[in-house]
């Protein structure tokens, strides 16, 4: 197809040596080395989960002792197909497919010092898992419509020609979040509070996709003269865009474990780009 072209990339980005912060006064607790936790309902109803027990350090007391090290690392691999086609008798359409992936070892983008950010500062297996960010597929299709169907002038030139519609779709799959467990860590280091058995950002949010509008009317008065009309509909679907949910997947009494009825219910919607349907219009004078 002429003015037409078609593209496959990868794209690769590897992060080492990245900073994170570990409480280091911690020991494995000599009188209950370990702590068994029973399921009561949900995902994991009748399954049983054993992990290591925690205690401050003798003569610690509750002060921590914060190590800043670089041992974080990421990883982010994308295959990238793209299609171009150049404003060519009236269309142009520009279409993306990304498939990524996106993982690290729980990478800190904290301004300032944290107490402590593993789940384990004893054990960084727990904290392998998807980016915050991952977004495993990812659609983008715009495009530019304006024919001119009829060819010659006078009446009906005015009102068939002159027409535009520019539609952008886009389609993000859900990006991941942790399902926490109330209360503190259940190891007892006040790390990070997410089920060790699901795994760190084990669940997703629902995708997201959203389709924006614009149709325009051209008249045309002269070479250097020209006068459009606009309306834009931003979400012309008006569909909800979910950025947050309850992420509390089990309530924590004991050493028993129990469902969280409220678990993955919506409680955040739109953001500064996706928001609920907008439409606005503008008249637009040329010279």
């Amino acid at each position: 197809m002429k003015n037409t072209s078609v593209s496959v990339s990868y794209i690769g980005s590897l992060g080492r040596s990245l900073p994170t912060f570990f409480d280091m006064n911690w020991e494995r607790n000599p009188d209950a080395p370990n702590t068994t936790f029973s399921f009561t309902g949900g995902d994991f109803a009748g399954q049983s989960m054993t992990i290591p027990n925690y205690r401050r350090v003798a003569g610690a007391g509750g002060q921590p002792m914060t190590r800043i090290q670089s041992t974080v690392k990421s990883e982010y691999n994308a295959f990238v197909v793209q299609f171009n086609r150049r404003f060519t008798d009236g269309l142009q359409v520009l279409a993306s497919y990304t498939l990524a992936s996106s993982t690290d070892t729980d990478q800190n983008s904290a301004t300032f010092t944290e107490t402590s950010s593993p789940y384990d500062v004893f054990d960084g297996s727990y904290d392998r898992g998807p980016s915050n960010f991952d977004t495993r597929h990812k659609v983008v299709i715009s495009g530019v419509y304006a024919p001119t169907p009829y060819k010659g002038d006078g009446f009906w030139h005015w009102v068939v020609n002159g027409w535009s519609f520019a539609p952008n779709f886009n389609y993000y799959s859900g990006r991941p979040f942790n399902p926490n467990v109330s209360g503190a860590s259940l190891n007892g280091q006040n790390g990070d509070t997410f089920l060790p058995i699901a795994g760190r950002n084990s669940y997703r949010l629902p995708a997201l996709m959203n389709m924006d509008l614009r149709i325009s009317k051209r008249f045309k008065f002269r070479e250097t003269m020209a006068l459009e009309f606009l309306a834009e509909g931003f979400n012309i679907f008006n569909r909800t865009h979910v950025f947050a949910v309850n992420n509390t997947i089990y309530n924590r009494s004991g050493t028993v474990l129990t469902a969280n009825a409220a678990f993955g219910q919506v409680t955040g919607t739109d953001s500064t780009l996706y928001r609920e349907r907008q439409i606005q219009f503008a008249t637009r004078f040329q010279f």
